[in-house]
């Protein structure tokens, strides 16, 4: 009898499980065919209508609409699942070695794969598999036109003085990438397959620590979503870029420090700021300027701390300010091997206090115009391709969310204007240090600043900006809707960020 009563219960929970998944694709089946016709819509606005596109866009229109159906549930949840849907694709797809700076990263993952930890000042030392030389051969080669599948593992070494360039990374950057190529050659997969799984591992790490920064924050979780699925955020992960880890723990960083904003009195401990005060240590040696996100808990108001935990703050502080300094001067022994020709960091600086007035004016323009390198998010390959109107459509979109976000908890105004200060701090040394590493001297425009190095501080902008109501004075309707816009449309922007892939190359 209890066996039968337990058939009937499994037959119940089926039907159960078939009528709420009815139900899901009821609520979404709209959203997912307007998914298939933005993808449509954009092959052909970008002129991507050809036969080997329109094959790959059918096989990838099923994969997106599963998704869409599949996504409005918990929301890390669907942060994991978008970023690893449209990682995937860009991964596949986008060229062998056709994203920025990957020939210098794949060198440094593989040195890594072989155990090698820091980069040696030896040209001797910086040996590498000679799998880099086939892999390089077939640059910008897509997967149906490369040869190396046919190629196995080899096991003979190659020096690679590119692996200097990577030397402002700490090996834990590259982590995710080596363990790809060391299980693909553990598993004896040909070279093009250990290639990939390099490139998997790496967006695996960033999809996670995407979703866990989501899972983990109590504010601005929709923000965060719609930034950490950025079209260049998943595209670079989707490749051998340090930039993924980099971001990833900077978001997981910023959902610690809200996290701690939202503290009732009393309540932020000594543990808790020796954890954010660590994590912004390891963000130092992945992203150097976005230590400064150390400063943000002195902005915090003073009743949340218990007294030490407040202490430790001005101590963290000056404990991230001496391992920063540390590693500037173990990172710069070793010269970039690729920096362009009349760089010098001591003359530039000589050059900047010679006539301070006219340079502050000179940095102060170029920091002003450098905002147009935003557009550079949208700009894909070797930012070789890309479209500005989808750039300056997804300012007006993020900007749009970004002040008029429900508003979950009352900020400070000390709050509000440390989270300014500190932006802006991160955003003037970005300028200011490819001004000093990779600027001529002399010269009265910043070289090298890319809009990717910006994406870190996009969860930051909400807290200074926010206008928005409370959320409990939305209506259940209402708050419905929004959660559908700010997941939805980033998932059509990244739709229309792929065709522009597919339209180059296929």
């Amino acid at each position: 009898m209890n066996r039968g009563l337990g058939q009937i219960k499994d037959k119940l929970d089926i039907f159960a499980l078939f009528k709420k998944s009815r139900m899901q694709i009821r609520e979404r089946w709209l959203y997912a065919v307007l998914g298939g016709i933005v993808f449509f819509g954009s092959l052909f606005i970008f002129d991507g209508w050809s036969g080997l596109a329109l094959t790959i866009s059918s096989v990838a229109t099923v994969m997106i609409m599963l998704l869409i159906v599949l996504m409005g549930k918990v929301l890390y949840r669907d942060a994991f699942l978008t970023i690893v849907c449209f990682g995937i694709l860009f991964c596949l797809l986008t060229p062998v070695l056709d994203t920025p700076d990957e020939t210098a990263h794949l060198a440094r993952a593989m040195y890594l794969a072989r155990g090698k930890i820091f980069v040696s000042q030896e040209d001797s030392q910086l040996l590498i598999s000679e799998d880099y030389e086939l892999i390089y051969d077939q640059s910008q080669k897509t997967l149906f036109e490369n040869d190396l599948n046919v190629h196995d593992s080899g096991i003979l070494m190659i020096e690679s003085d590119g692996l200097k360039a990577t030397n402002a990374y700490a090996f834990i950057s590259y982590l995710p990438q080596a363990l790809g190529i060391g299980f693909g050659r553990m598993v004896n997969l040909s070279v093009l397959w250990s290639y990939y799984l390099g490139r998997i591992f790496n967006l695996l790490f960033y999809a996670t620590m995407i979703a866990l920064a989501i899972k983990i924050t109590p504010l601005f979780k929709q923000v965060f979503f719609i930034a950490g699925t950025i079209p260049m955020g998943i595209y670079i992960a989707a490749s051998y870029n340090q930039d993924a880890f980099g971001i990833g723990i900077i978001f997981v960083t910023l959902a610690f420090y809200f996290r701690l904003l939202s503290k009732e009195d009393h309540q932020i401990k000594v543990l808790e700021i020796v954890g954010y005060t660590g994590l912004c240590m390891l963000i130092t040696v992945t992203k150097f300027p976005f230590v400064l996100l150390v400063l943000l808990p002195a902005f915090i108001p003073f009743r949340k701390f218990d007294k030490a935990a407040y202490q430790c703050v001005f101590l963290g502080i000056i404990l991230a300010a001496g391992f920063s300094l540390a590693w500037m001067n173990f990172y710069t022994a070793i010269p970039h091997p690729f920096v362009p020709e009349g760089v010098n960091m001591i003359k530039q600086l000589q050059f900047l206090v010679g006539d301070p007035i006219a340079n502050m004016q000179m940095m102060g323009l170029n920091l002003l115009e450098g905002s147009i390198n935003y557009l550079m998010l949208f700009n894909f390959g070797w930012l070789s391709y890309g479209s500005n109107g989808l750039g300056l459509l997804y300012l007006f979109f993020y900007g749009s969310v970004a002040v008029f976000y429900p508003r979950e908890l009352r900020q400070s105004r000390l709050t509000r204007i440390g989270a300014l200060l500190i932006t802006v701090g991160i955003y003037v040394g970005i300028t200011l240090s490819m001004y000093l590493t990779w600027t001529p001297v002399g010269s009265s425009v910043v070289n090298g600043v890319q809009g990717r190095y910006f994406i870190g501080f996009l969860p930051l902008i909400p807290l200074m900006l926010n206008i928005g109501p409370a959320f409990k004075q939305l209506d259940q309707l209402q708050v419905k809707h929004y959660y559908n816009i700010v997941t939805l449309v980033p998932v059509y922007f990244l739709i229309m960020s792929f065709t522009l892939t597919l339209k180059q190359y296929y």
